[in-house]
């Protein structure tokens, strides 16, 4: 009898030892999931932290892609005027081994203080500049002063060509003049032409010239063809300048019809509203400015200058 009570007992014993280690390992378990429960809580703040830092950073960012310009204005005045022509100036001849630091400086130390943005493209393998782009202003006036004073200056070995900006529907437009598209409507005053496909030998400036020269008078050193002055060869396109705007309106509605042929290519023409640069050279690469005058003086005032010469 004592014996089955001192069974029971230790049975009893056991049991009460194994619902102790029960509760034991529910107690763990319930901690760890209290860690874990504080750890994806801890998990959870991180990503809301990361998230909104992501945010302001993309907000600031999009502010800094307006140009980064230090001039006054709210952002949306400043993007209006990033977008305006009446704020922005298109360059030509900017030197190769400038920077755009460089450029800008030009333009702040020649008075025009308030450069908004400056778009200069450069080439994707040796990232310098590519000659050319476009400066924003923050007031019209700078740009004016810009288009007034600063064109024909020279940067470092190199004369500026700074003109008015081209919108894009006449950007677009330019040497669409084909047997299958109507030109589009002269320019006010319009003398000069753009002519591509050229051939790129066999010909010189002589020899487009007798053929456009039906179209009307030609000014002296009128036609100018691109070259390479490394290896003298053709780039397949030049520049007329007749002595009236009647001259450039025939030459256009000729090519139109397909009836400008050069060495069996048929030129396509359209009317140019650029200006020459001053570094630009003749066939046996001398400038073309000290044989017939400043790119940027009138056909008028170059005559006079070399009938005084």
């Amino acid at each position: 009898m004592a014996d089955k009570e001192n069974m029971k007992s230790d049975q009893e014993g056991i049991k009460s030892k194994k619902d102790e280690e029960e509760e034991d390992d529910q107690d763990v378990n319930s901690d760890e999931e209290e860690k874990s429960g504080e750890q994806e809580s801890k998990k959870r703040k991180r990503k809301r932290k990361r998230k909104k830092k992501s945010t302001s950073n993309n907000d600031s960012d999009d502010v800094d892609t307006t140009g980064g310009g230090t001039a006054g204005g709210s952002m949306t005045e400043n993007q209006d005027k990033l977008n305006s022509l009446e704020h922005t100036v298109y360059v030509e001849g900017i030197p190769f081994t400038c920077t755009e630091d460089e450029v800008k400086e030009f333009f702040l130390s020649n008075g025009c203080e308030d450069v908004l943005q400056l778009r200069l493209p450069t080439w994707q393998d040796s990232g310098r500049l590519r000659g050319y782009g476009h400066v924003v202003f923050d007031t019209v006036t700078s740009r004016n002063k810009a288009l007034r004073d600063l064109n024909g200056k020279h940067l470092k070995n190199r004369y500026l060509n700074i003109q008015e900006p081209k919108d894009r529907e006449s950007s677009s437009s330019r040497g669409s003049s084909n047997n299958n598209s109507k030109p589009r409507q002269q320019p006010e005053g319009c003398r000069t032409v753009f002519v591509r496909n050229l051939p790129y030998q066999g010909i010189n400036e002589n020899d487009v010239e007798e053929v456009f020269k039906t179209c009307g008078k030609i000014v002296q050193g009128g036609v100018r063809l691109t070259r390479n002055y490394q290896t003298k060869e053709l780039k397949g396109f030049g520049y007329i300048e007749f002595k009236n705007p009647e001259g450039a309106f025939a030459a256009v509605q000729r090519a139109a019809k397909g009836g400008i042929v050069i060495k069996s290519r048929t030129c396509q023409v359209d009317y140019d509203e650029g200006k020459m640069k001053g570094s630009f050279r003749k066939a046996d690469g001398s400038f073309w400015q000290k044989e017939y005058g400043n790119v940027h003086d009138d056909n008028q005032s170059r005559k006079r200058i070399k009938r005084s010469s």
